[in-house]
Parts: C-alpha cells; structure tokens; sequence
C-alpha cells in the first residue's frame, strides 16, 4: 500500500491504540492522514499545554499520551511539559515538525538545533531521515516510553521527508508497549529474602509507597504486605492513593508540604521517625517527601525498592538495595514473609490512633470554620466530602498540593491524585485535567489551582468548552502569590510585589465560553461544586479564601532563618 510517511505515522499510532492527539496541526503530514472516527484531535492554545494534556492522558490510562508541536519556537514550548513527564516518569511522545531536509543548515525560519534542544528533557530524541523508517521509530518511541523507567521521547519530523510516499505493509501495534510499565523486572531471590528477612526482624518497621508504586499498579501488594508486617503504611505526595485513609495502618503523606501543625503528614513524619527498618518503594527520595533528608534517621535501616539503579541509594545509606517493578518485586516478598511469618512486634494501630487523633484536634475546628474570606481547610473538606472512588483530583504545585494531600480524604487504592511533583511547577492542573478527562471519560474530574498558577493556564478554558470536556475548575482565590508571599514574610519580615487585583475568575469562564459562579460564603461551597459536577460542562467555582492562611507546612508557623531556602 502507498502511503506518505506522515500517513505511516498515522495509522502506526490507531494501531497502538491512541484516541487523542493535542497540539496544534503539525506536523501537518500526521494530522491530516489521523482517522477521525477513532483519533480525536484537540487543538491547545499553548504547546506546553499541550504536553501537559498528554501527560494527563498518560496517568489516567497508563497508556502514552501523544502531544505535536511546530519547529522552533513550537517546540521549546513543550519543553516545560516534557520535563514534568520525565521527572513524574509519565510515558509521553511528542511528535515535532522539523524543518525539512533540504534548508537543514540554511538559516530556514525558526530554525534550531531540535536535538540538541529537547534532549535534556527526554528519554530519547529520535529523527525520521527517511520515509521507510517512520513506523520502526514509532514503534521505537512507544517501547522506549514505556519501559523502565517511563518517560518522554521526541520524534523529529521534517516536512519534506513526512510528505513522502512509500511502499508499506500492513500495520500492527504491539500491544506489550501500549501501556507503562510494558516490562516488569524482578531483583534477584537471594536479594529479596534478605529484605524480608530484615522486615520480619524489625521491631518498628515502615513501609513508604512512592509514586512509582502507583505507575507499577501495586496498591493491593503493598496494603497486603503492610498488613502480613502489621508495619504503618505511609505515602510520598506522587504515592498518595496507594491506601484508603480509613485504613487502620495507613499515616498518610510524608514530608514538609504536609506536616505543618495543621497537616495530616504529621502522623507519618513521626512513625517514620520511630521505624527502626524502612521499606522504600518506587520513590526517589526527594527534599520535600523526605524532610530535607532528615528522614528516615540515621538510626533506621533501608531497604530501597526501584526500577531505576539510579535511584537506589541516592540519599540514603542503603542496608538493601532492590532494583525492580514495584508490585512484581512485593509479590514475592510477600511469599517469603508469609510461608516463615511475620515475627512479633508491638501492634502500631495504637501510636496511628492517637497521632491521628491529636492532627484531628488541631485540624477539624478549621476546617469547620464559617470565617470569611473563607478558610482553605473548610474549602478542601467540603470537597473531600463530596469525592468518591470514582473521582479523580488534579491539583497544581505550591499550596494547593500541600492543601490537598493533606486535607483531602483518599476513599480507596488506586490512582486518585495527579499533581506536577515532578518539577513542582505551577500553572498545570487544568491541561492536565483536560488530558485526563478525555482519557478516562467515566471519572468525575475536579481540577484544583491557586489563582497564581490559574493565569498560567486561562486560555484553555476555551479549549475545554470547545472540545466539551465536563470538568470542575476549583480556584482557591486569595489575589495573591500565596507561597511567595508568605515565604518573604516569614524570612525578610515583609513582602513586595506579589499581590494582584480582585478577579473573578467565573467571570473569565463565562467569558471563554465555560459556566460557573463565585463562592464568597463557605456555606454555599458544596452546592455550588456539586452544581458544577451536574452541569456536563466545563465549570468553573471562583472561591474567595483567607490571603493570610498558608499551607500546611513544616515550619511556616514561625519566622524562618534569614539564609533558608525554598
């Protein structure tokens, strides 16, 4: 059959299995050769949205998202959303038009270096020099994405090579890399006995899911295994989901963004600082989760469970370093520890109890709270109540995150949370949204942003109601730059210029062609969300909340050193 390579491209992707493609109609080969009745086409205002958009596809199905962009200036722009994808191992292939063979070197308009540009922010870079390699360098693509450790690849795509035709066959996808993670290795026996060895000795052991044991899709092995150890189950923010909070072993989420004394990760910093053994699974040990590496103690042994060498043992002394899938990896463990038995230790349900309880007294008159300009706390336990397991959170970076871990109730295992922990960028949540939605139109979507990281994504409001995805937009309102101001306070005694002016961001919606209202009282915030949830349309709830409440953060409650660092 004579097909154009971009058209290869096109039907090498149905093969795989992708219905979405975000982007803005280039590489133009590709888009006008995609099937409409299978691949849906959605068109961003920004290219870095759109890889965010891709991501959000990606985490709500597991299977890679596919984001396009122009050359030069089209292509930088997806480089803030690519650099989440690889930070948050998030499988995503960004297809880039590249300038056609023939000007390579001739100062064509908006020429660059693709390669040299993206390569950081990728798993690989990859370029189509001829129109017989275009479905081998897809199918190259998707197994890259997908293996290991996910990530993001680039394709370059020249426009002169794409409008080529070539003599091909027929085209089928390979169904072991339409999902991450498509391979699953294991650590040697001998490795895994000595850690369930170790575990089954311990007196206080821990376990701490990060997010690369929600990627593995090992919830169930890990809340098993918690249970045979009778060992607290604790969470980093990327591993939030992995444990229902009901459960009477789960502490919650680790770290400084929620263990301030109004956060829920003061349970967890305080069981993982009593462990004596810490099994670390599908985490990278980063600053925030780990309380500036202060935690785990010194006094604690580390078992460090990963798919990525690299990881393993990066910030901590390593008593046993496991270097495999996370769920694969458990399932035997778990074997071990059940055919010789656990040992006897003191039962933590006690200690997990009465922590919990003492947060609880700190946190439920707060969030009770009828004050106006309305508490953030009050906000989120109204929407964690109306949340179920079919709901899926989006949140941005800064506050929100640490609000939202913190205060928002996690009703079963599985994927729950999608937030940009990544990089820790702010201005992500509504593309990622998006994404997610179109992904998995079966969940209810609710999208969470400070005003602040709400201006970076605006404009696609517009793509929403375009494309007609229902989702609840949540705009915590505080006419500031929350962190940054409260940040300078505490360390320079003042702020400068972080406020800005009184919007209504509801109004902005109506304006793009999206509903919504503004919430002023915190009695009407449950009726105005669950009007949004009802509305099968793009809704934004404009929120106006207390300028001078921070997030729960460790710290924040008195005036940091002069030299600290954020």
């Amino acid at each position: 059959m004579l097909r154009t390579a971009g058209g290869i491209i096109s039907d090498t992707l149905k093969a795989y299995g992708v219905t979405c493609v975000f982007g803005m109609e280039d590489p133009i080969h590709i888009f006008h050769t995609l099937d409409p009745e299978f691949v849906r086409i959605v068109t961003v205002r920004d290219e870095k949205h759109a890889a965010i958009m891709a991501h959000g596809y990606a985490q709500a199905t597991g299977r890679p998202g596919i984001c396009t962009s122009t050359f030069g200036p089209g292509a930088t722009n997806l480089i803030t959303g690519l650099l989440e994808a690889e930070r948050s191992s998030v499988p995503v292939i960004a297809l880039v038009q590249d300038h056609g063979l023939a000007v390579k070197g001739k100062h064509a308009s908006s020429a660059m270096d693709h390669e040299r540009s993206l390569a950081p922010f990728v798993k690989a870079v990859m370029r189509i020099d001829l129109p017989e390699q275009a479905e081998d360098v897809i199918r190259k693509a998707f197994r890259i994405s997908t293996t290991g450790r996910p990530g993001p690849v680039a394709v370059l795509c020249p426009t002169d090579v794409m409008a080529q035709s070539v003599e091909s066959g027929n085209i089928v996808g390979d169904e072991r890399y339409t999902h991450a993670p498509a391979t699953r290795s294991r650590p040697p026996l001998d490795d895994i006995a000595s850690a369930a060895a170790l575990l089954k000795s311990a007196k206080r052991p821990i376990l701490v899911a990060g997010g690369g044991s929600i990627i593995s899709g090992a919830a169930s092995e890990i809340v098993s295994l918690a249970e045979k150890l009778d060992a607290p189950l604790a969470t980093t923010m990327t591993g939030r989901g992995t444990v229902a909070d009901d459960h009477p072993l789960s502490v919650g989420p680790l770290g400084t963004s929620t263990g301030g004394r109004l956060g829920r990760g003061r349970v967890a910093n305080e069981m993982l600082a009593q462990a004596d053994v810490a099994l670390l699974m599908g985490t990278r040990t980063g600053q925030i989760c780990y309380s500036d590496w202060t935690l785990p103690g010194p006094n604690t042994k580390v078992i460090h469970l990963d798919i990525d060498p690299v990881e393993v043992g990066r910030n901590f002394e390593t008593e046993i370093a496991l270097v495999g899938d996370v769920r694969e990896t458990l399932r035997d463990l778990a074997h071990i520890v059940t055919s010789n038995g656990a040992g006897d230790r003191p039962d933590p349900r006690p200690e997990i109890e009465r922590l919990t309880n003492e947060w609880l007294a700190d946190f439920e008159p707060v969030a009770a709270s009828s004050a106006q300009p309305i508490r953030p706390e009050r906000l989120l336990s109204e929407i964690s109540a109306l949340l179920d397991e079919k709901s899926l959170l989006v949140t941005d970076a800064s506050y929100i995150t640490g609000w939202a871990m913190s205060h928002i109730d996690v009703p079963a295992s599985g994927r729950f949370i999608l937030s940009p922990r990544g990089t820790g960028g702010i201005g992500w949540c509504l593309p990622a949204a998006i994404g997610a939605k179109l992904a998995d139109p079966s969940r209810s979507v609710i999208c969470m942003s400070g005003d602040g990281a709400f201006g970076y994504v605006i404009n696609e409001l517009e793509t929403a109601a375009r494309v007609k995805v229902p989702l609840v937009v949540v705009v915590f309102n505080n006419a500031t730059l929350g962190f940054q101001r409260h940040w300078e306070q505490k360390v320079m005694g003042s702020y400068r210029e972080c406020d800005f002016l009184d919007v209504d961001y509801s109004e902005v919606g109506r304006a793009l062609k999206c509903q919504g209202e503004r919430v002023t009282d915190p009695g009407e915030i449950k009726a105005a969300i669950e009007r949004g949830l009802a509305a099968n349309a793009p809704y934004v709830v404009d929120v106006v909340i207390d300028a001078d409440a921070t997030a729960p953060i460790v710290g924040f409650e008195t005036v940091l050193a002069a030299d600290a660092a954020h």
